[in-house]
């Protein structure tokens, strides 16, 4: 049996192809199964790789060398974003003075409007004007009552703030003329249509006494008898002379367009007071002009401006006061007060001049990097990509915006210096002492810093939307830190739905805003107009407190069902649904995170590349050489091909690769995920059940089908396999000659034979022993 078995078998051939096609059935099958293999070859090789807990699969390792690499760099950036938030908020602040300027300007906005609250018609404006603003500016004695002995000083509001330049009462007029044009039911009165203005000279005609100058009451000169009068009557005369201006708001915003208000160019009635005037001598003029009825039914706005010199809290600066009167057709007058600060130079020291500076030169950086990354598209022709991305876009902004607050001071600093020459101007006036009724330099001054406030006020607020929008640079740099990325991914993500809220909610809230002003908005300021009525919504909305007593007055149940629908659908279920949103999606993206890496974690591994910066391999380096690295990469391949790579390089590369993989395997066994993977695996297998059934019984579809050119390997696999079934047939065979064979020994010797007194005899062919 052994020499049986010990015998060779010649090679098995197949000498025609009938038992290929036995097994493959159809020609028309081969580049079926040829591309099947391809796809599984690839799958089998990753599941055996990923047996291999120490391999890493050299996609993987790219994916996350290139996100290391986004992140260094976004992270880097997050320093220098902070550095020129900083310098610029430090610059603005330095620019502004805002603490000392709330100080100024909260005092003064107090002091000198004191009883403005009781204005309620033109005798109550006059009873306010020489009652308490005439006696609050014009100080001319100390608490004693004592009068000063020296001009010089006169008109100090708060001990430290001096009067410069007149107080300039100006007023716009509208004309006198017949309701409706004379016809209608209304054609026999008088109406004065606020959007009209009249430049027509008025008062009434009365034959007042004056009292003869005295001499000495000016060191600059002695005005003549004449010279008064015609001072006084200036103010019934319009001031044809006067620049282009904006004039005050109103008391609330939304009352702009109900209230009288305008652009002034040569309809203004003028009235200046100047500080170095005795009040017996402002006493007679404000008589004067109270006995012509300066203000009557045609004045529509009044405003009182003055100047305020302060030099105590550092930069000189003019404080600027401006109380403003609308006079509605309605009846009422509505006061709008404004203090604004014009600093008399740029800037406070010299480190403000350092620190813009800085700005400037951190402003340069930013436009040379992104001259740099535009460069870099083009050479990569990535151009139109690159322009279309949001960081893009926001480099723009954040440069242009830059230069435009740059130009801002410049321009400022032009107006300033205009205003500094007029200044100059009335200081001269004030020390030569001259007298009011020839003196015209203060007006000048008073408009100047009227140009200068509307521009500055506009300044401001791109000041303060600029610092919003390095805000956004800021979440940009979040981005790169997994953590942080969390946040700001969430508000990313939120936004859509968060917006499709408000879609919901934007006509939900406009019709309860109309309601509210059709219902309240008789009586309550906060819903007279229908702008006012959205802004108090908003506050209701978010706020969710109300005056129940105040609401109730009058319409008792209908008041009730706006308020409790309105606190239920807006306050308590449309805010909360945003809120619900926010948290669901931070909850999503913080479990897809998992245990990413925290804010301290990335500093230390900043800080561990910048110590070994010289032993560190750089990123593109790494990417050049993964392509020749194997399929599934190890430590020992990567030491191999980075022999002088340091160990922690080497330990943070390896950990996240592995990180990755953990976190993949956990997104794609959780959740819906899972299910969407089980299901396309089940169609798949039911798909190749079904293709091989069809193979095996021949009923394959070939229409269309071809064999490919590089098919000849599955014939040959075909072939390989019909001689391994040839072989195996032949070895079943003599296995069962060996089964019987035994069978036959056990027959003669018995069950359990045994050969010890059998001796072995030597073969002459052969050193090995045989029975």
């Amino acid at each position: 049996v052994l020499a049986f078995a010990g015998e060779e078998q010649a090679p098995v051939t197949l000498e025609d192809d009938s038992e290929v096609l036995g097994l493959l059935r159809h020609e028309s099958n081969v580049p079926r199964i040829e591309e099947a293999a391809s796809v599984y070859k690839v799958a089998a090789t990753e599941m055996m790789a990923a047996q291999d807990p120490t391999a890493i699969k050299r996609d993987l390792m790219k994916k996350v060398i290139t996100i290391q690499q986004e992140r260094f760099y976004g992270c880097l950036s997050l320093p220098f974003s902070l550095m020129f938030f900083i310098i610029y908020s430090v610059a603005v602040i330095m620019h502004e003075e805002i603490t000392p300027v709330f100080m100024i300007e909260s005092s003064l906005r107090g002091y000198l409007s004191d009883g403005a609250d009781d204005i309620s018609d033109i005798a109550g404006v006059w009873d306010w004007l020489e009652g308490s603003l005439v006696p609050n500016i014009f100080v001319q004695s100390d608490l004693q009552d004592v009068p000063y002995p020296n001009k010089t000083m006169w008109s100090r509001v708060l001990t430290y703030n001096q009067i410069t330049g007149p107080l300039v009462i100006e007023q716009l007029r509208s004309t006198r003329e017949y309701c409706n044009g004379g016809e209608g039911i209304s054609g026999d009165m008088y109406c004065f249509d606020q959007s009209s203005r009249s430049k027509e000279t008025f008062g009434k005609q009365l034959n007042l006494t004056i009292a003869n100058p005295e001499p000495g009451v000016y060191a600059g000169g002695e005005p003549t008898l004449e010279e008064r009068r015609n001072y006084y009557e200036s103010s019934f005369k319009v001031k044809v002379e006067a620049d282009e201006r904006r004039l005050a708001r109103t008391a609330r915003p939304e009352w702009d367009s109900k209230l009288p208000s305008g652009s002034a160019k040569d309809d203004r009635f003028v009235a200046a007071i100047y500080p170095n005037t005795p009040l017996d001598l402002i006493s007679e003029h404000l008589s004067y002009l109270k006995a012509k009825e300066w203000l009557d039914a045609q004045t529509k706005y009044l405003k009182f401006q003055t100047l305020l010199i302060n030099a105590e809290l550092g930069r000189p600066r003019l404080e600027q006061f401006v109380f403003s009167l609308s006079f509605s057709r309605a009846g009422g007058i509505w006061s709008t007060i404004r203090v604004n600060t014009i600093f008399l130079t740029a800037f406070a020291s010299v480190s403000s001049i350092i620190v813009d500076a800085i700005f400037c030169i951190l402003l340069f950086v930013i436009v040379l990097q992104e001259v740099k990354a535009i460069a870099n598209a083009v050479k990569k022709k990535k151009l139109k990509k690159y322009i279309k991305s949001l960081w893009f876009l926001l480099e723009v902004v954040i440069i242009c915006a830059g230069v435009g607050i740059a130009a801002g001071y410049w321009y400022q600093n032009l107006l300033r210096e205009g205003i500094v020459d007029s200044y100059k101007a009335v200081v001269d006036a004030q020390i030569q002492d001259l007298p009011a009724d020839t003196n015209e330099q203060g007006v000048e001054l008073a408009e100047k810093a009227e140009s200068m406030r509307v521009f500055t006020s506009y300044f401001r607020l791109f000041t303060g939307l600029y610092s919003l929008v390095l805000m956004v640079r800021f979440f940009t740099a979040f981005g790169a830190q997994p953590r942080l990325a969390v946040v700001t991914k969430t508000l990313e993500v939120a936004a859509y739905d968060i917006i499709h809220v408000l879609v919901v909610l934007a006509p939900t809230w406009l019709a309860y805003a109309l309601a509210g002003c059709f219902i309240f908005g008789r009586r309550m300021e906060e819903f007279a107009t229908l702008d006012a009525s959205i802004g108090y919504c908003f506050k209701l909305m978010i706020e969710g407190e109300y005056d129940w007593p105040y609401y109730s007055e009058e319409l008792y149940w209908t008041c009730l069902v706006w308020m409790w629908s309105f606190m239920l659908l807006l306050n308590v279920i449309m805010l909360n649904m945003v809120l619900a949103i926010i948290l669901d999606v931070y909850g999503t993206i913080r479990a897809a995170s998992g245990q990413s890496e925290t804010v301290w974690v990335t500093l230390w591994q900043m800080m561990i590349q910048l110590r070994r910066c010289r032993r560190w391999v750089p990123t593109a380096k790494l990417l050049e050489a993964l392509p020749s690295m194997p399929q599934s990469i190890r430590r020992e391949d990567v030491l191999a091909q980075f022999p002088g790579m340091c160990d922690e390089q080497l330990n943070i590369l390896m950990n996240l690769c592995f990180f990755q993989v953990s976190m993949d395997e956990v997104a794609a066994s959780e959740g819906s995920q899972a299910m969407k993977m089980a299901l396309c695996c089940k169609l798949s297998m039911d798909q190749v059940n079904e293709t091989v059934k069809q193979l095996h019984e021949g009923t394959m579809e070939t229409t269309g089908l071809e064999q490919s050119p590089g098919s000849t390997w599955v014939e040959g696999l075909a072939n390989e396999m019909a001689v391994q079934n040839h072989m195996m047939v032949n070895l079943q065979w003599k296995l069962q000659q060996v089964e019987w064979q035994w069978k036959a020994m056990q027959s003669v010797h018995g069950e359990a034979p045994r050969f010890q007194d059998v001796q072995p005899v030597e073969d002459s062919g052969s050193s090995a022993p045989v029975l």
